[in-house]
């Protein structure tokens, strides 16, 4: 088996390179399969083996960091394991480490309050006026130099309860005094004019404003987040300098860190591309990066990603997105599900038995509908822009292990025989 070191590998004989002037294509790939057709070790492991580039790799199950992890480190990566299913186990990770703007405290504020696409209820006033609130409180942490106050978000915890009312209607709570103090030293501070718009509020409205955000980020105030969230070892713009492999841990059945989880994705997104355009010749990162998500569209969300996707190519960003239906992009994205697609120039098909999915394959390779879903398991259909489809084996990774450890007994025979010479 010969396949050139800068390849991506996509089904059997089926190996392309990923240098995107050569091809002309985008490194994006697409990846549509139902649980058990092989996704994971057809396709995201042995591109793992490969080894080029750094990697940002979203590990459900955290297996893969178990059984490439020291693989990697051989081949001279730097191995990094976030944690969110056993934050004790898991380096440091601190979002507020990656505000550069009022902006981007927009954006996490709303993020971490509108969970999903829609407002968590009838009234969106409590979910607007939680972000206005949550937005001054980041902004404080950022521009308070208060020495007792820790820039993450064990603080902005703190901050919440010391602004709740109660009855003493007529004193200042700590959280209005801290904000005036702020205000005195910065006539311009941002933190304090985004808390006067939500402390205008009643008494009694401000508390349950105060509740809903507290609902919000209840997740946020256990011990063993607490710590992972306290200092930050990941340094996101690292891994556009040197070779590394980011394994990120998310539970695939408990849905209560996906909030922080997407959270990361996005500010990993956003920090790399930053980087490229401010820091780095012809705004190409040194080392180019590639995003695995599994089960994309349900635990890993990338805010804005349909039309950061179509511009990531030019900065040497890839990804490469296991869903297992256009179902689950159209729901997770809407319309812009296939904006997404659209953007991906190569899309491999595994099957399964979403039949709307199914005709959509069909349509692309003009065959009937009924031969896409009754396609064996263990194959599939290929799909590279400007070229004919293919029918194909899935690659069979058990090859790709014996080869790199043929290639490892050569070279450890040949260190052997230098030391005895």
């Amino acid at each position: 088996m010969q396949i050139e070191k800068n390849s991506m590998i996509l089904a059997e004989n089926q190996y392309y390179s990923l240098d995107t002037k050569k091809t002309q294509l985008n490194n994006n790939v697409l990846v549509v399969g139902t649980s058990g057709a092989g996704k994971t070790r057809s396709i995201v492991t042995p591109n793992l083996l490969q080894a080029c580039g750094s990697y940002i790799v979203s590990d459900p199950k955290g297996n893969l960091f178990k059984k490439y992890g020291k693989y990697l480190e051989e081949k001279g990566y730097v191995v990094k394991c976030l944690d969110f299913v056993h934050p004790e186990r898991s380096i440091g990770y601190n979002p507020l480490s990656y505000i550069n703007s009022t902006q981007d405290i927009i954006k996490m504020a709303s993020m971490l309050i509108y969970q999903r696409k829609q407002a968590s209820y009838p009234d969106p006033f409590w979910d607007e006026s939680g972000t206005i609130l949550l937005s001054s409180l980041i902004a404080y942490v950022k521009e308070s130099d208060h020495p007792e106050l820790m820039e993450n978000f064990q603080t902005i915890i703190k901050l919440l309860c010391a602004g709740r009312r109660g009855n003493s209607c007529d004193e200042k709570t700590v959280l209005e005094i801290l904000m005036e103090e702020l205000h005195f030293s910065n006539p311009d501070s941002w933190a304090y004019d985004q808390f006067e718009k939500a402390n205008v509020a009643a008494d009694r409205t401000f508390d349950s404003i105060l509740i809903t955000l507290t609902s919000k980020l209840r997740n946020f105030d256990t011990k063993e987040l607490n710590r992972m969230l306290q200092k930050d070892d990941i340094n996101i713009r690292s891994i556009g300098r040197r070779k590394t492999a980011l394994f990120v841990v998310v539970s695939d059945t408990d849905r209560s860190m996906d909030n922080i989880a997407n959270l990361f994705f996005t500010q990993a997104m956003n920090e790399l591309c930053l980087f490229a355009d401010e820091d780095c010749r012809d705004n190409i990162l040194p080392v180019p990066v590639r995003f695995i998500l599994d089960d994309f569209a349900t635990n890993c969300r990338i805010e804005e990603f349909p039309r950061m996707i179509a511009s990531i190519r030019s900065r040497g960003i890839s990804t490469m997105l296991m869903v297992q239906s256009e179902a689950q992009l159209t729901e997770g994205y809407g319309f812009d599900g296939r904006t997404i697609i659209g953007n991906c120039d190569t899309y491999v098909y595994l099957g399964g038995n979403d039949v709307e999915t199914a005709k959509a394959v069909a349509e692309r390779c003009d065959v009937p509908v009924q031969r896409i879903l009754n396609m064996p398991v263990g194959h599939n259909w290929l799909f590279r822009r400007g070229q004919v489809p293919s029918y194909n084996r899935n690659f069979d990774t058990a090859l790709l292990l014996k080869e790199h450890e043929k290639t490892k007994q050569k070279q450890e025979a040949y260190c052997l025989r230098l030391r005895r010479s």
